[in-house]
């Protein structure tokens, strides 16, 4: 999104992303869930909830579209907060869980402008992924050698076999290098990506498995990716009610990745395993478009917050099928009607 907002404290100039010095095997970062026929993710992005808001009507709204997806998933693409304290962060993961479904979040880069950290916040995730109580699903390895605070896969398990993988990566926050603006994955996390792509495809008997990415910020070819992509389409839903004709995919706003390209896509084509990205960021683009045989899919603001279209809020689902393909519904809603 275009707001930027400088870091609440001095100490978040220093903490921008996570980065100790221990490699760890591949497996490590491995959480597993039950695949079936149909599976379907829904994606929900820039939350933003602050301190500030009626939390409620969020939630009120939120409901109208997990109810229409009925998700055997759920995955926040950051920005999940802004001006927030722990206590609204907990109220949040107190109401995913309330869904009674497997969840998932990563971050954006807004998630480090509140009266915590972001380590407080992997930290809280941590222990509530190992928790028998909750539905999250989530897992970072904080003194590891891997820059972000969620990189982990989560293997789509069909039996003995892994049907596809979910992969969750922090595409940092704030770059204060040779420039300041977005960030994006460095180099190590490129390297933890490739491990884990073949390392998974040793363990299926060396035949890759396909892989759905999630994150927040767009890779820099999305600019591409719109102009000479193919539009791909969804089967739309509004207060309720199918839209003839899908869903009409927009590019509202300027696409706003990171400045700097690290070469990330590259090593995607290369290893021939991620099939599908999908991120946030930018709250006015809606658009899925298919670039090179790969999927890059912006979320659907999923509350108010910060700025948005009326007109395009709600969430996305993906839905997994048994032969790896994709298909799509888009959910929209207004806050009149939770009001």
């Amino acid at each position: 999104m275009k707001l930027k907002i400088f870091p609440l404290f001095a100490v978040s100039l220093l903490s921008l992303t996570a980065c100790g010095t221990k490699e760890y095997s591949s497996d490590k970062y491995i959480l597993k869930l039950d695949y079936k026929s149909d599976f379907r993710i829904l994606q929900l992005t820039d939350l933003h909830i602050a301190d500030k808001d009626n939390q409620d009507l969020h939630y009120k709204f939120m409901d109208l579209t997990i109810a229409e997806a009925n998700p055997d998933f759920i995955v926040v693409t950051g920005d999940l907060f802004t001006f927030s304290s722990q206590a609204t962060a907990i109220k949040l993961f107190d109401y995913l869980d309330s869904k009674g479904k497997p969840w998932t979040v990563t971050y954006g880069n807004h998630d480090e402008q509140c009266y915590f950290s972001v380590d407080w916040l992997t930290g809280y995730l941590n222990k509530l992924a190992e928790s028998k109580e909750s539905h999250c699903m989530f897992k970072d390895i904080q003194d590891d050698n891997v820059n972000g605070n969620c990189n982990f896969a989560i293997n789509l398990m069909q039996g003995d076999n892994i049907h596809d993988q979910l992969i969750v990566m922090d595409s940092n926050r704030y770059y204060y290098g040779d420039y300041f603006g977005y960030d994006y994955f460095k180099q190590d996390q490129i390297d933890w990506y490739t491990r884990l792509v073949e390392d998974t495809k040793k363990q299926n008997g060396g035949v890759v498995v396909p892989s759905i990415m999630f994150y927040h910020i767009p890779l820099p070819e999305i600019n591409d990716a719109w102009e000479k992509g193919e539009k791909l389409s969804a089967v739309a839903y509004r207060k309720g009610e199918l839209q003839a004709g899908g869903d009409v995919f927009e590019e509202r706003e300027t696409t706003c990745p990171p400045d700097a390209n690290s070469g990330f896509f590259t090593e995607i084509k290369r290893l021939e395993s991620t099939k599908a990205m999908f991120f946030g960021h930018d709250h006015r683009n809606n658009f899925i478009v298919k670039y090179d045989d790969v999927i890059f899919g912006y979320g659907i603001k999923s509350t108010d917050r910060i700025y948005c279209d009326e007109d395009m809020m709600g969430g996305r689902t993906i839905i997994v099928h048994d032969d790896h393909s994709l298909s799509f519904e888009s959910y929209y809603h207004t806050y009149e009607e939770v009001k």
